[in-house]
């Protein structure tokens, strides 16, 4: 396998990587027109008299593989393909060269991607991955329980209190709720400090391994400080969301830390609000998300607070799972207003592979945080009794 840096200066490699647009526009000869003009927005961004001819002979110009009709009246998919090379390996100029420019036009939705293992090898993807996650927390044959430490505004101490009682309850994840961050009312160092102090007292006693997953949203010169702690602090995940910290701070921090890594997607429903626009959640929550390396990733699951379908739920959790290249599959995570009521359906949808994240619903369901986490766990064991062995 050639190594990063000889597949990115190799300035002869003329692989190429698809991505299909759905185009909503009046009829094929428009498709046509609109296929041809992202071509070259995405590219070289010129008119084509003003482009040198060994540049239009190189094959950097994207090029139209195929125009179909969609089931959908005035919807047309069609795949464009670009020369990886354009993409220079990297996280920023790939999300660039796939919705750049035309991110700001309308009725273009990007809705499936196709890399060549070639390209998929310059991405380490997620360092875990579903294995190696159910290696560290100890949970086989089940889907991972999750929850979450909640609401900002409390204080330190009652933040490490609950996150005591979730280990006590033998939660295989903790989780910061994502809007909790630096703020002076619970500052990161002490509550990160004194979390993990708390989820430790309980693991000794129970023998069960919960993670706790700080979450990491400080400014570009914290971030990686805060990883930093966090790891020396004896913190073995975060959660991160890719949109706020920036995706290739998400790629780097994956690749150097040997940290679980939980991706979450706020700030990504401005890619989803408009049906003719944007990107399809599987591929920006699950084949882009992955690629940056997240080993679990949070979605909002159809039913709950927010307005995905079945459909888009199940292709997230594809997305994450199916074959990419060498890249590792991850854990979908569906949560967003999830009741222990959704538990035997979660299941069902999502099969084993899959963390179920019940926040404010355990809260609620009784003043004993550990025994409600209790229940939680043995909700989930109860839907694969006959495999369970941890």
């Amino acid at each position: 396998m050639k190594t990063f840096f000889e597949v990115k200066n190799n300035a002869t490699d003329e692989s190429r990587f698809s991505v299909v647009y759905r185009i909503t526009c009046d009829n094929k000869t428009q498709v046509e027109e609109i296929a041809k003009d992202i071509t070259f927005e995405q590219t070289v961004e010129v008119p084509v008299d003003c482009i040198p001819e060994h540049v239009l002979k190189s094959g950097i110009i994207g090029n139209v593989e195929s125009i179909t009709p969609s089931k959908i009246i005035n919807k047309y998919d069609v795949a464009i393909s670009y020369r990886c090379a354009i993409t220079d390996y990297a996280i920023p100029q790939l999300l660039n060269v796939i919705f750049g420019n035309i991110s700001l036009k309308n009725n273009i939705k990007v809705i499936g991607l196709d890399f060549p293992g070639s390209f998929l090898d310059q991405f380490q993807g997620p360092k875990n991955g579903i294995d190696i996650v159910r290696q560290k927390t100890g949970a086989q044959n089940r889907p991972l329980a999750c929850t979450a430490l909640k609401p900002m505004g409390l204080s330190v101490l009652e933040l490490s209190a609950m996150a005591g009682a979730f280990a006590k309850g033998g939660v295989d994840l903790i989780k910061d709720d994502h809007g909790i961050s630096n703020q002076p009312f619970h500052p990161f160092k002490e509550r990160v400090s004194r979390c993990q102090e708390a989820v430790n007292r309980e693991t000794a006693r129970t023998g069960k391994n919960t993670i706790y997953c700080p979450m990491v949203s400080g400014r570009f010169d914290e971030i990686e400080e805060q990883v930093a702690f966090a790891a020396g602090a004896g913190v073995q995940g975060i959660l991160i969301a890719p949109m706020l910290v920036g995706c290739d701070t998400v790629r780097y921090i994956s690749e150097k830390y040997d940290m679980i890594v939980i991706g979450h997607p706020s700030l990504t429903g401005t890619f989803f609000n408009d049906p003719d626009h944007g990107m399809a959640p599987s591929v920006l929550l699950g084949t882009i998300f992955r690629i940056l390396g997240v080993d679990i990733n949070v979605f909002p699951n159809f039913g709950g607070r927010f307005s995905f379908t079945m459909q888009e739920c199940i292709e997230i959790a594809c997305a994450l799972k199916d074959p990419l290249g060498n890249i590792k599959s991850a854990f979908p995570c569906p949560a967003g207003g999830m009741s222990f009521e959704r538990i035997p359906n979660i299941a069902q949808d999502y099969g084993v592979d899959t963390v179920i994240l019940i926040g404010g619903s355990l809260m609620q369901h009784g003043n004993d945080i550990a025994e409600s986490t209790k229940i939680f766990m043995n909700k989930i064991k109860e839907q694969f009794r006959q495999a369970v062995t941890d």
